[in-house]
């Protein structure tokens, strides 16, 4: 229930228009239960008396409260549209941007497909929820509260009759609930790991065709689909068995007031038009009845989805910003990590490092894989906080510093090259995106990029496909280093960012790095340790003066 009461929040901006929309149910309630009541004068006072001279405004009235009717129901049905779209709109905005400000450990842990099944699939279950079955809520306990009231005060006899099944009916629907709550949660993480196996599988095609795996991704997602296919067949082995049940209790009614009140009528205790308006009250009453199966299908449904949404709503920010956070100004790039110790899934992967970078340097980390170098960078630039010691920038500690103003004084080129489906502008300009095409060209020049994009059909306007596809791996990777050069970091960190270069265009590289940054600032540069730093291909950092 903290669950539902935590969703209904979201509409207390538009409790006008929910107001207006129940409004409208209740005036679409009551021309439903005035129908009834029109038709039994019909039958009784016109065709049975034979006064046909009210025969045509009895009809017109029965006409307009069909109308009126289907006029509420057309206003009722787009008011809960509309406030249901705007509230999963609020609540993917808020999700998104509560992935957009987790740490790096959050993105280790979640699958992909989990992800976006937060984002569409179970956002979807809530948007039904609040557009059908809160609403159907209300009115089917209206329409049974009105319809059961009219019918008492025709015939107490059958309306008790018309009761007598309501205990099974409660007790087949709580059973119902009972058994598709956990169901349905099996079903939401079994589409997750469907979702995740498409999601890898198109990513790496071209792995899956270069190692002839076709056959072997086939029969894994056979097994993954196949899980998915059984969890949504038990849910509907579920529903099979109580759902004819409830509809066989329905219908017991209607014989049994058919039997009852045909008996009443012979008798002459009960007219005609009583009875047909009686047997059309029941068909109201009966009606929501049969549908709460469906409402508590999508009610557990929705909880399940719910438990999901704010399970990533209330998830801890491992990394966040300190509240008066120090913005960095003049930074000269002085590093140094003191006693540094990181533990990454309860290994450690760095303990008790010592480093000190002086500003104008450039540094190589050399090393093994695995042995720690890419950690160093994600501890400098908070991806991660170190487990034990500290990291200074200038003799501040990176956990006093505003995110932004790090990460902005930080230009970082990582070993995994990623292109958005985007222009080569755009995605040259990521970090800045105001700047000028002159200085798009710029960073391009530097990164020995210009070239290879005149070249192309659109040149900077030529848009690449997802991840960069249609692009090679030099060219992508030159185009991450134009990214991280166009906002001219006091801070340079490559990543084993030149790995699908050529050594004449990594030299060109690293030779338009010292020349090219002299046209803002004057850097300090020792072309022998880069020289060796590419050769051995290993992570370095260049810091600015």
């Amino acid at each position: 229930m903290d669950y539902l009461k935590r969703i209904l929040k979201y509409l207390d901006e538009y409790k006008f228009l929910v107001a207006l929309g129940l409004i409208f149910s209740l005036i679409s309630i009551f021309c439903n239960m005035t129908v009834p009541k029109v038709s039994k004068h019909i039958i009784d006072d016109v065709l049975i008396a034979k006064h046909f001279d009210r025969l045509a405004s009895l009809a017109l009235l029965v006409a307009g409260l069909v109308l009126i009717r289907a006029f509420c129901n057309y206003f009722q049905g787009y008011i809960f549209e509309y406030t249901s779209q705007k509230v999963i709109y609020l609540l993917r905005d808020q999700i998104y941007t509560k992935l957009q400000y987790q740490s790096f450990e959050y993105f280790d842990k979640a699958s992909t497909g989990a992800i976006m099944n937060r984002m569409v699939g179970d956002l979807e279950a809530i948007r039904v929820f609040l557009n059908q079955s809160f609403v159907q809520v209300i009115t089917i306990a209206i329409t049974i509260v009105s319809a059961l009231s009219i019918m008492l005060s025709m015939n107490f006899l059958l309306s008790v009759l018309t009761i007598s099944t309501a205990p099974l009916i409660y007790l087949n629907v709580r059973s119902l609930a009972k058994k598709l709550h956990p169901t349905f949660k099996s079903i939401r993480i079994a589409f997750e790991k469907l979702t995740s196996k498409v999601q890898e599988n198109i990513t790496g095609i071209r792995v899956v065709k270069a190692f002839g795996n076709e056959d072997f991704e086939k029969k894994s997602f056979e097994k993954v689909a196949y899980e998915f296919t059984e969890k949504n067949i038990e849910a509907a082995d579920i529903r099979s068995y109580h759902n004819p049940l409830a509809n066989f209790l329905n219908g017991l009614n209607s014989v049994i007031i058919l039997v009852v009140g045909g008996y009443l009528a012979i008798k002459g205790k009960l007219s005609i038009g009583t009875l047909f308006a009686f047997v059309s009250y029941v068909n109201i009453f009966s009606a929501p009845i049969g549908n709460i199966q469906n409402l508590v299908n999508q009610w557990q449904n929705a909880f399940a989805s719910l438990e999901k949404i704010f399970e990533v709503l209330d998830s801890d920010i491992a990394i966040k910003s300190p509240k008066n956070g120090i913005r960095l100004k003049d930074v000269k790039g002085d590093i140094k990590f003191i006693d540094v110790y990181f533990k990454y899934n309860q290994r450690y992967v760095l303990k008790g490092i010592n480093l000190h970078i002086k500003p104008g340097e450039v540094v190589a980390i050399l090393g093994s894989t695995g042995s720690g170098k890419s950690s160093l960078i994600n501890l400098l630039a908070r991806f991660y906080d170190c487990t034990k010691g500290s990291i200074l920038i200038d003799d501040i500690d990176v956990k006093d510093i505003r995110l932004c103003s790090l990460r902005k004084n930080i230009g970082i080129i990582m070993q995994e090259t990623f292109i958005f489906s985007d222009t080569i502008a755009a995605n040259i300009a990521f970090g800045k995106p105001d700047a000028t095409l002159d200085e798009i060209k710029w960073a391009a020049k530097l990164a020995q990029a210009d070239e290879f994009i005149e070249r192309l059909p659109q040149g900077y306007d030529t848009v690449v496909g997802e991840r960069g596809v249609g692009l090679s791996g030099g060219q992508k990777q030159r185009i991450a280093i134009a990214r991280a050069l166009i906002y001219n970091p006091k801070i340079l960190i490559l990543d084993d960012a030149t790995s699908s270069l050529d050594f004449e265009t990594e030299a060109e590289i690293q030779k338009n790095l010292a020349r090219g940054y002299k046209r803002k600032d004057n850097y300090y540069h020792n072309s022998q340790d880069i020289s060796a730093c590419c050769k051995c291909r290993q992570n370095y950092l260049h810091v600015r003066w």
